[in-house]
């Protein structure tokens, strides 16, 4: 499928920035339109289960993606002062044939209840595009992370990158304070806040424990 050129203006507070993340999945991106005030394609967000890694969260399932996403988990709290049990939450928006698009296409991860966003990678490092975490509401927590377009690397000769052709989050809880980290992802045109149109935004949850064993192990989302 053609690849998308298309870029969103860059407001000016995209001219600093911000810190570098590890990705996860693989996809090929696609061409984009709209309908209804939207675009034609849908969003996605999953936690990703870190099979093998430091991290790992056992209570995912081990194909959660953004084909079959798993929405919720269960995690202990990181150690104060460091980001050792983070969450990594990633996102894509699929186009009507199931491909992932997203080149300059802006999007926002929102996070309401306890914990905050620890990363919001830069989606092609020294490249033109801009991620920005920030603190929306001024309690010393980050809270949103905006980024100008999905992960792309663009390494000559390397097709396809881990954790390119998605976005990228992560979320972590080092304060001991129990509770839910609700976080909403999606379409931000403007990158100023999670548009809201129906199916151009989805959800995660993860709920925090001294042992990671609280809450339910149900599905969060749709």
């Amino acid at each position: 499928m053609k690849r998308t050129t298309k870029k969103l203006a860059v407001i000016s507070a995209f001219s600093a920035l911000s810190v570098i993340g590890v990705g996860s999945a693989q996809a090929y991106d696609g061409s984009w339109g709209g309908y209804g005030g939207g675009d034609n394609f849908r969003a996605v967000s999953y936690i990703n289960p870190d099979i093998g890694a430091a991290t790992a969260n056992p209570d995912v399932n081990q194909n959660s993606s953004c084909f079959a996403p798993d929405r919720y988990d269960m995690q202990q709290f990181s150690p104060a002062g460091t980001a050792t049990k983070n969450v990594h939450n990633d996102a894509c928006f699929l186009d009507d044939r199931g491909n992932k698009v997203g080149k300059g296409i802006g999007a926002t991860y929102e996070l309401r209840g306890v914990g905050f966003i620890s990363a919001c990678p830069d989606p092609d490092g020294t490249g033109p595009q801009r991620a920005v975490l920030s603190d929306r509401n001024g309690d010393g927590r980050n809270d949103r992370c905006v980024q100008t377009s999905y992960q792309d690397l663009g390494t000559p000769g390397v097709a396809d990158r881990p954790g390119d052709f998605e976005y990228h989050a992560r979320i972590n809880n080092n304060t001991a304070m129990a509770g839910d980290s609700d976080v909403k992802w999606g379409l931000d045109r403007d990158l100023n806040g999670l548009d809201g149109y129906r199916g151009n935004n989805d959800d995660i949850k993860v709920t925090w424990s001294a042992d990671g064993k609280a809450g339910s192990s149900n599905t969060w989302g749709r």
